[in-house]
């Protein structure tokens, strides 16, 4: 990886990789070293990683780092409210890409328990039993859509002005504009003030959509992904 490009005026410094896998590799690295380090200082280490296609090799290569791996907590950024065995629950994607081999003894917490009713009453739940967990992460590893949302944060969303206060609980409920399934998302307050916040991004789009974020800094609900730049934000991205 080449000497990152920091953006000026914000907190962001960015990462180019030649290809998928050496971004994975790097990612991976950093990652580690973050995760050791809060398992050297607090004992566990709290984990958050968003789902998708674009982290499953950063994942599998994660999967094999030689930690005590009993003692990282691992919490999606988001979840879609969808049955626990659908390919697109997150959580499942999880399970299948990360926790195997020596990061199989990791612990799970997925924002959706079994038995809840609706998504409202899921991020109740969620939102209280997270809370034992030892926050502010020690790394958080978001992803970005090119209309510029991260976890389910999404623009346009009814849920979003809360998703983004500061004072919001962990897990929001959230109403994607697109009519597309409903989430549980991490709040932004969540999100923020881990020890490293990356963001893996990867093809021109992506490319674009965060330049686009970053040319009006200030817009936060129409690029959620905005909430970010005003603290270190590392980004991997690769064509």
């Amino acid at each position: 990886m080449k000497t990152p490009e920091v953006i000026p005026g914000t907190g962001v410094a960015l990462y180019r990789g030649e290809d998928s896998r050496t971004l994975a590799e790097a990612l991976t690295v950093r990652v580690v070293d973050q995760l050791r380090q809060a398992l050297t200082q607090h004992g566990e280490a709290l984990l958050v990683v968003s789902g998708g296609r674009t982290p499953e090799a950063f994942l599998r290569r994660l999967s094999a780092a030689d930690l005590d791996w009993a003692r990282v907590h691992v919490v999606p950024t988001d979840e879609r409210w969808v049955a626990k065995d659908d390919p697109a629950r997150n959580s499942r994607m999880i399970r299948q890409f990360l926790l195997q081999h020596r990061a199989a003894e990791a612990q799970l917490h997925e924002l959706v328990s079994d038995g809840q009713a609706d998504p409202v009453a899921a991020a109740t739940e969620a939102s209280t039993r997270l809370r034992e967990l030892p926050w502010p992460a020690a790394v958080v590893v978001l992803g970005m859509g090119e209309d510029g949302h991260t976890a389910s944060l999404f623009p346009g969303a009814p849920e979003l002005q809360q998703g983004l206060a500061k004072d919001a609980p962990l897990v929001i409920a959230m109403t994607p504009s697109s009519k597309d399934t409903r989430r549980l998302s991490l709040s932004a307050s969540a999100l923020s003030g881990a020890n490293a916040t990356l963001l893996l991004l990867q093809g021109e789009g992506k490319r674009k959509a965060l330049e686009l974020a970053l040319a009006q800094p200030q817009a936060l609900s129409e690029r959620p992904i905005r909430v970010f730049f005003q603290q270190p934000l590392e980004v991997f991205w690769c064509p």
